[in-house]
């Protein structure tokens, strides 16, 4: 029946409605400044000595250009080199800061250097410059630190300065959902309607989020109601999670509904994440015919791309068509030529390996490698795992070997230990102390090393007679204390 029901409204699906969250145009690029800059690369390098040089040699340049730069270095969460670039604006380049450039440096500086920093710079703003924006990105500031006494002071503030705007309520509402307080949620965007602050789509939606949180479905379908269609109080995704909730208190047609409005609200600027959210939730409901169909639209309006088909690769992962995976992985292969990202084989080759498939897993990464993409450290320990699996232990080692070692920053992979530790309990077997240090160094680079890998390096001293007093040391000082596993191991009980 529901089946047949999103047949029936699917048919009736209106074109792309656009998303109020959408961005403004932003201002052009300076393509010689940002192409310096985007060269720098690393987020732990300085932009100075590149800005300095790009001045000497007398270049010009426009405020909104410096400004477009700094924007697009934060949507590649390049947030140090946007802090560097939005000082060296005022202060190098002397253009006039105003209380937007402040509130905008106020976000960057809690992400960089943390909430006290923030406030800190907060505290040194000229008082012509304490306009509502600045306070509003500090309240921002103490919501992402989720620090709700300070956030409820400030909003009180805000609110004896006489400033009605949903920006702050949008916030604090924000905040409420993120501690778990849902029924303040409700109490704050009661108080906004009371105080005559016209709610916008981030104040419904964060309502919405406060009822499906409380699985009150009756409460979710008075918001979809109170909603009128024609306006832009709800997103795609606001209709998208209504529907999962419908769906799961079985009730379809509600959430037929609310999932084909949801479609139809899909904008060019949104559609990547919308109908990547939609093809993921019919396959978790295993609306097979609706995955379908979403993938054929969802192929054309947006552009192919890898992200697209890591998508649909997924999708078919989650019911186990490995066949159908090979399938989409050609396609995107044959269309999506100029890119190099290896996640996408990735996904192929984990779904090989969790099935026992470990040469066809090498077979495709090597043919990856041919045609000159460059695999990831996780690729590595993928294989390692399939290899563990198959009862190929020397190669599994080899190959977590090759990912530990392959890790090179800014990657910030972090491996889990089940490999590492299985290539320590070969290395014991053997009592090669040698090639277990080794191991364990090149973890101890990327995450701390843990009891299980202390009692997996103590077993193998202890197999090969070698004296532990050094370990037990380095042990104490990372702050894991002896427990009974270690006497044990130390009374010689390895097995």
């Amino acid at each position: 029946m529901f089946r047949r029901l999103l047949r029936r409204l699917s048919t009736t699906a209106e074109s792309a409605v656009t998303d109020s969250r959408s961005l403004s145009p932003s201002q052009p690029l300076h393509d010689d400044l940002y192409r310096r800059i985007a060269d720098v690369g690393r987020p732990n390098l300085p932009l100075s000595p590149v800005l300095e040089q790009w001045a000497r040699e007398g270049h010009t340049i426009k405020k909104h250009a410096i400004q477009a730069i700094v924007k697009k270095l934060v949507g590649l969460r390049r947030f140090a080199h946007a802090l560097e670039l939005s000082f060296w604006m005022t202060d190098r380049r002397h253009l006039h800061l105003t209380a937007g450039d402040v509130a905008y440096r106020l976000e960057l500086i809690n992400k960089v250097h943390g909430l006290e920093k923030a406030v800190e710079y907060f505290g040194m703003v000229p008082k012509q410059l304490m306009k509502p924006q600045c306070y509003g990105s500090l309240l921002k500031c103490y919501v992402e630190a989720k620090d709700v006494k300070k956030a409820e002071q400030l909003f009180t503030k805000i609110e004896e300065m006489g400033v009605k705007s949903s920006y702050a309520y949008n916030w604090m509402m924000n905040l409420f959902l993120e501690t778990g307080q849902l029924e303040r949620v409700h109490a704050m965007f009661q108080d906004m309607e009371e105080k005559g602050v016209k709610p916008n789509v981030f104040s419904v939606e964060s309502l919405l989020a406060a009822y499906i949180a409380a699985e009150d479905f009756e409460g979710v379908q008075k918001v979809l109601n109170k909603t009128n269609p024609h306006e832009k109080l709800l997103s795609w995704h606001g209709y998208a999670s209504a529907g999962r909730l419908f769906m799961k208190y079985g009730m379809q047609e509600r959430a037929a509904m609310a999932l084909l409005e949801a479609e139809r609200r899909i904008s060019p600027n949104n559609g990547r994440i919308a109908y990547s959210f939609l093809l993921n939730t019919y396959t978790d409901l295993k609306m097979y015919p609706e995955v379908e169909r979403i993938w054929r639209v969802y192929k054309s309006k947006v552009p192919p791309c890898n992200s697209m088909y890591m998508s649909r690769i997924s999708a078919l992962l989650k019911k186990n068509d490995i066949d159908g995976a090979e399938e989409a992985l050609k396609e995107c292969e044959t269309v999506c030529v100029s890119y190099k990202d290896f996640r996408v084989i990735n996904l192929v080759v984990d779904a090989y390996c969790r099935e026992g498939l470990v040469e066809k897993a090498v077979a495709l990464v090597d043919d990856a490698i041919k045609k000159g993409r460059t695999p990831l450290a996780n690729t590595w320990y993928k294989l390692a795992g399939g290899f563990f699996m198959t009862g190929q232990v020397l190669k599994a080692v080899d190959m977590t070997r090759k990912a530990l070692a392959s890790v090179i920053p800014p990657c910030t992979w972090k491996p889990d230990l089940a490999n590492v530790l299985m290539s320590l309990n070969h290395f014991m077997e053997q009592k090669d102390v040698e090639a277990a240090e080794e191991m364990a160094s090149m973890l101890q680079k990327l995450v701390p090393l843990t009891r299980d890998v202390y009692h997996s390096l103590l077993k193998t001293y202890v197999l090969a007679g070698k004296p532990v007093s050094d370990l037990l040391e380095r042990m104490k000082k990372d702050g894991l204390e002896a427990d009974e596993e270690t006497d044990r191991i130390l009374a010689g009980e390895c097995e």
